[in-house]
């Protein structure tokens, strides 16, 4: 999911701020702390659960029907695996809050140095998420049209969204010019469907909607905003919040959750030398994490509601890791990796092991013996490895685009 990196953000308060909206200090050179390493942590397992629920998913059968086909005295051994690829709707969660607490305070800190321009804070947000966005939707159009060429009757059932993966509807009814232009621009969930098998790209508009929605209401809400101002994004809030897709707005308290992060006071100092604690509430989480997503198949925007009040105490406690961060160590190296290429990984992962998945299965998912992993886990890491790479060539490159803009544009 977009945001502003972990390992390059900070947090400010702003002294034009209302009292009750005034963020909290956060120690400087927050990009250089353990805490940022722990959330670029954060975000890359993120991805990586998404695309382990899709993989999962698409190549094995459910774990009933695995119940089904093995000796009972192996239910254990398939249960946790089952359990830890089945949290990617928490991730999205996390996702959302995360970028709440980095846009939100971003946003706070240009405010506060008397910075803001509409212009530039646009051409940041557009500019990263369409420098993956484009490319993953060619990518998607290109293994789609693959997919749906194919005479094998296996990838026909899977295209048609008959093949019961939870994870593909029909491609062939939104595999249209008008739902890639309409997912180009943000319009999935409003007026167009997510474009062809690249079902992740649902969130992708909230991201955007809540990129307008926060600076507009809070530009409304500041006193020094002149009234026509003011007047003017409260008409903008109306207008887009009628407009979306109800699902949008009814998801925005969660990504103001990570605003809340941003605005309330800084974790104790006193919790930043326990490693321990922080190490415990990580084992907690994860457990919470996996026990929601029994919750969520019933009680969906309740469940969401509360995961994500748990995600934001939870990246709370982690913000308390206030040592310097050792950049060296293998641990940083691979946090900082991780989160690169997130953005990457949850926009192109899905349309790509899909047209796998076409060409390889047969007439059914398999099940989960020795064989059927190894060559599954194959795949999977042959994913990893093309997100990877184009990443070095979008994602990677953001800071340089975004520059080569600015310097075309009018002042």
């Amino acid at each position: 999911m977009p945001a502003t990196r972990v390992s390059g953000s900070e947090t400010s308060p702003h002294s034009a701020l209302r009292p009750e909206l005034q963020p909290s200090p956060r120690p400087l050179g927050f990009a250089s702390t353990q805490a940022s390493v722990l959330l670029d942590l954060v975000r890359g397992l993120a991805a990586i659960l998404v695309l382990l629920e899709h993989w999962r998913n698409l190549f094995f059968l459910d774990y009933p029907q695995i119940v089904a086909h093995q000796i009972p005295a192996h239910r254990i051994l398939f249960a946790i695996p089952y359990l830890l690829a089945s949290g990617g709707h928490q991730a999205v969660v996390v996702f959302f809050i995360l970028s709440g607490y980095l846009i939100s305070g971003s946003i706070f800190r240009t405010l506060r140095l008397d910075a803001w321009s509409w212009r530039d804070y646009l051409l940041h947000r557009v500019v990263r998420l369409w420098i993956v966005l484009i490319p993953g939707l060619i990518i998607a159009a290109a293994c789609d049209f693959l997919g749906l060429h194919l005479l094998r009757p296996s990838a026909v059932a899977l295209y048609a969204g008959l093949s019961g993966d939870h994870v593909v509807p029909s491609v062939r009814a939104s595999f249209h010019l008008s739902t890639w232009l309409g997912n180009l621009f943000f319009l999935q969930q409003t007026f167009v469907p997510p474009f062809g098998s690249d079902g992740p790209l649902w969130s992708i508009a909230n991201e955007f909607w809540y990129y307008l929605l926060f600076p507009l209401g809070l530009l409304a809400l500041l006193r020094r905003t002149r009234l026509w101002r003011r007047l003017a994004c409260i008409a903008l809030v109306a207008a887009i919040a009628l407009t979306i897709a109800p699902v949008i707005l009814v998801q925005f308290p969660i990504w103001l959750m990570g605003t809340a992060l941003a605005v309330i006071p800084s974790p104790p100092l006193a919790l930043s030398p326990w490693p321990w604690l922080r190490t415990a509430a990580a084992v907690v989480y994860v457990a919470a994490t996996l026990a929601f997503e029994r919750l969520r198949t019933s009680h969906t925007v309740v469940a969401d509601m509360l995961f994500g009040l748990l995600t934001a105490g939870f990246l709370y406690l982690l913000l308390s890791a206030r040592k310097r961060a050792r950049e060296q160590s293998l641990g940083t190296r691979l946090s900082r990796s991780l989160a690169r290429f997130s953005y990457t990984l949850y926009v192109m992962h899905l349309p790509l092991l899909v047209l796998i998945a076409a060409l390889s299965l047969g007439k059914a998912r398999w099940i989960p013996d020795p064989w059927h992993v190894l060559i599954a886990s194959t795949f999977l890491a042959l994913t990893l490895v093309c997100a990877y790479t184009l990443a070095f060539f979008t994602e990677f490159r953001t800071d340089r685009l975004r520059e080569w803009i600015e310097r075309r544009l009018p002042a």
